[in-house]
């Protein structure tokens, strides 16, 4: 078992505590990922499930499957070309707001829900339930997601932090 930078009574205090438990036990494909300190903290505190793949017939499918839209990017014109193998940006899933990074070098899909519109820093309720309702319909497909999105303690999992869902 790895050394754990992260605190939970820290993240108790910035959360509360019951609330912080609630999020983690309630979501079955989403973890809680806290943000790296300083200077690797451009990233805020966010709920993330991660898919892998092997090949881009996969990611076509699992697309497909989850009936992801990108905003401002056009994913078939990406799925059609053979260059770019990254793309990433604001999409929705199910008319729920959330950002998407697909990394064809590696091989994975990540769904990130972040903060409020105004402010991408703050997870507050209304993130949780945006949060809830995407794993909630995750939940209804066919698709295997990382119970560990990465293998690090910034992200608060049962493989990682097992007292959390005790």
């Amino acid at each position: 078992m790895m050394k754990k930078e992260i605190r939970l009574h820290g993240l108790f205090e910035e959360y509360g505590e019951k609330r912080f438990l609630k999020w983690c036990r309630s979501l079955e494909i989403f973890r809680f990922c806290k943000s790296h300190p300083y200077p690797d903290d451009l990233t805020p505190d966010r709920f993330i499930a991660l898919i892998h793949f092997k090949e881009r017939e996969e990611l076509v499918n699992i697309i497909k499957e989850i009936k992801l839209s990108f905003f401002e990017k056009d994913i078939m014109s990406y799925l059609q070309q053979t260059n770019e193998k990254l793309i990433s940006g604001e999409a929705s899933i199910k008319n729920i707001n959330c950002h998407i990074t697909i990394n064809e070098i590696v091989g994975y899909l990540e769904i990130a829900i972040i903060g409020i519109k105004d402010d991408p820093f703050a997870l507050t309720a209304d993130t949780f339930e945006r949060t809830k309702s995407i794993d909630n319909y995750l939940q209804t497909l066919d698709i295997e997601f990382e119970k560990s999105p990465y293998g690090d303690d910034y992200c608060i999992t049962p493989e990682f932090y097992p007292e959390v869902w005790l």
